[in-house]
């Protein structure tokens, strides 16, 4: 039986992830998160301007205290997940390419859910208030969280040292 040994960078496994193959997804996938939400809201302006049913109070209300609820309990969950994907962050290290994606991914898919969520609700409510808030504030903390990598390429230092530390987006 042969046993091949990678000696070059040609060799590696494709299944590796490089840090800038991993950015590249990144961008990939917020641009597209980008993208859905804007057609979604689109999509629902104009099907509330040609529709004629009367508003559901009730529906309009249930949907917009689930959307709430909703991102008050999974954008903190996505953000505890996250930080167990960048655990090597906290220490001072980079984190892998893939836990980065997975990581960001995790965070990035919270605050989507909870705007289609609450877009979904002003289709159901006939109305696009109360439940465009909690869409545009998902869309607001969203959109901040851009991919930059930095924490698959830069040492960040120890995390009592302010001057070198910095917190991941």
């Amino acid at each position: 039986m042969a046993l091949s040994i990678p000696s070059g960078p040609a060799e590696i496994s494709r299944n590796e992830l490089t840090p800038r193959a991993a950015l590249k997804r990144a961008w990939v996938w917020y641009l597209v998160m980008l993208l859905v939400p804007f057609l979604l809201f689109v999509t629902v302006v104009v099907t509330l301007m040609e529709s004629t049913n009367p508003r559901h109070m009730t529906m309009m209300d249930a949907w917009f205290l689930g959307s709430i609820g909703f991102l008050i309990l999974a954008a903190p969950a996505a953000f505890a997940l996250r930080s167990r994907y960048f655990r090597p962050y906290w220490r001072g290290e980079v984190v892998s390419p893939r836990s980065y994606l997975t990581g960001m991914l995790i965070v990035w898919s919270a605050f989507e859910a909870g705007g289609i969520i609450s877009l979904l609700g002003c289709l159901a409510g006939h109305s696009l208030l109360p439940c465009l808030i909690p869409a545009l504030a998902s869309f607001m903390f969203f959109t901040p969280l851009w991919p930059n990598g930095r924490a698959m390429v830069k040492r960040t230092g120890n995390a009592d040292d302010p001057e070198i530390y910095a917190e991941p987006r």
